[in-house]
């Protein structure tokens, strides 16, 4: 059996052709509107902060934290975002793994900082 290894950048390409981004200034004044979920390492949160009302649920975690059966309808819309968006990508696409149908990738925190400075 031949075991195909990818490399990151293929994994990206992957997870950027099946989550879809979302543009931060769309999203502005709307965040009751999303569970927002914040997959960096609660040092980074620390250091830098966080989107007012996201979840910080390390991306290591995801699988073990959030389940569509535990209290999170499949269909919850979710705007996931890291730093610069490359681990939110891989994230979204763990949670479509796990049944999540409405998932999209928020980018990287300063993304999100720029955007709701205009």
């Amino acid at each position: 059996m031949d075991i195909k290894i990818k490399k990151l950048e293929e994994m990206l390409l992957d997870a950027r052709s099946k989550v879809e981004d979302v543009d931060p200034l769309s999203i502005i004044g709307k965040e009751d509107q999303y569970t927002i979920i914040d997959v960096r390492e609660p040092s980074e949160v620390q250091e830098s902060g966080m989107v007012s009302g996201a979840h910080n649920v390390p991306r290591g975690l995801l699988e073990f934290q959030l389940k569509p059966s535990e209290g999170f309808p499949a269909d919850t819309p979710i705007l996931v975002y890291c730093a610069v968006g490359a681990r939110a990508a891989l994230a979204g696409v763990t949670l479509k793994e796990l049944g999540f149908t409405n998932v999209r990738n928020l980018g990287g925190f300063k993304d999100w900082q720029d955007a709701s400075r205009q």
